[in-house]
């Protein structure tokens, strides 16, 4: 599997600290750091224009380039201010291409599913499946057919059609990915409280039209 195309340039970092973190930011870029097993880390910055587009992709695999040295690695965490909606670090893990590495890779369903267009709902319970393979072999995703699940029917670990080299760990083989089922009581009756407040203050602004037109 090829990564060349997951490159994030990247310059070394010897400012440190909020100070310095939040005049990065202000200037475009994003602090992060490279973390390697048995090695010492290595500060950078990345352009956050160039870093939106190289994760947009969901990759799996990252080939950081710092100073004409290019480190694969994976992203361990991306830490996000929601209140203000940006990124203010990313944390990278160096991976030794001839070795095996723990690795999470989101799962996603496709096609139409039976068993949701005849009354039921697809649940899925794994959305991240915990993998076992060399770095080369990691995919950015794993999708899933779901179309012939029937209402009572369920996809588990042992039916994953997983790429070549892709091991499963840390799951059970009959442990359940998808299911349809039908709605139960209680979700249709959280259905009809949801709606419960909208009427009354339906109510609340009739009543008030109605004091209104009698002043």
């Amino acid at each position: 599997m090829s990564k060349a195309e997951n490159v994030i340039a990247a310059q070394p970092r010897s400012e440190f600290g909020d100070n310095a973190s939040r005049r990065l930011r202000k200037a475009g870029f994003i602090p992060a750091i490279i973390y390697s097993r048995g090695k010492e880390s290595i500060a950078v910055t990345l352009k956050t224009e160039e870093w939106q587009v190289a994760y947009a992709k969901k990759a799996s695999l990252y080939t950081i380039s710092v100073e004409g040295k290019e480190i694969p690695a994976i992203v361990k965490e991306v830490q996000f201010n929601h209140l203000k909606n940006y990124v203010y670090h990313v944390d990278f893990q160096a991976v030794d291409m001839a070795e095996e590495i723990h690795a999470a890779v989101a799962l996603h369903a496709f096609g139409d599913c039976y068993g949701a267009s005849h009354g039921g709902v697809l649940e899925q319970e794994v959305h991240e499946l915990p993998v076992t393979c060399r770095p080369d072999a990691l995919p950015d995703q794993i999708k899933v057919d779901v179309t012939n699940l029937k209402v009572g029917d369920a996809l588990t670990v042992a039916d994953l059609v997983l790429p070549e080299g892709v091991k499963v760990r840390g799951l059970e083989a009959g442990e359940i990915v998808f299911h349809v089922v039908l709605p139960t009581a209680d979700s249709v009756a959280e259905g009809e409280g949801a709606a419960e407040p909208e009427a009354i203050n339906e109510k609340k602004a009739e009543a008030r039209a109605a004091e209104k037109a009698k002043k």
